[in-house]
Order: structure tokens, then sequence, then C-alpha cells
């Protein structure tokens, strides 16, 4: 699993993910600078390069993790440098901040 970086944004979004030369549409759960958790109904391998389209934004990069489980799958995917994410980039809908949340 990547090292968390930056504080991790909570969401539910439907997004594109496109990953060893199948395209599928998963829930997008958790997303943050430099990767996003995902849940997937196919399996997806590790280690291979990945993209996730969302509202005509894009993250590239590689699958890091990837846990099956009843329903499909829980990836892990680890964003390339070079398409970092930002909310300035692109802000998923249903998103949550819990820096936002009263402690």
């Amino acid at each position: 699993m990547a090292v968390m970086t930056s504080p991790r944004y909570l969401c539910s979004h439907l997004v594109r993910l496109v990953a060893d030369h199948r395209e599928q549409w998963v829930v997008l759960e958790t997303i943050w600078k430099d990767g996003a958790v995902l849940e997937c109904e196919e399996s997806v391998s590790v280690g291979i390069p990945a993209r996730i389209v969302a509202d005509g934004a894009a993250f590239a990069g590689r699958i890091t993790s990837s846990k099956e489980h009843e329903d499909g799958c829980q990836v892990e995917m680890e964003f390339s440098p070079l398409t970092p994410w930002s909310l300035d980039e692109w802000r998923p809908d249903y998103g949550l901040d819990p820096a936002e949340l009263p402690l």
C-alpha cells in the first residue's frame, strides 16, 4: 500500500477505471494527492498501469493493492507525480474532508 503523504478526502463518486486493457465503472471511495481507493466489481491486477477518468479529469498511475471480497474487490491506486489530485483540479460528488468534522 502507498504511504499516505497528504490528507485523504472521503467520497462516493462513480468513475471509469482503465486498467489491463479493460474499462469498468468503479466507485471512488477515497482520494488524496498521491492516490485513491476504488471499489470494483471486477478484479484488477497489482502493479499494472491504470487511469481513472472522472468528469473530464484524469489521473494516471499504477495499482498498488487489490483485496477481493464477496462483492468484488477494493483497489488502491498510486497516482503518477505528473497527475496529482487536488480539490482545485477536480471535486468529487458527495465528498467530505475529515479535517472539517467537529471533534
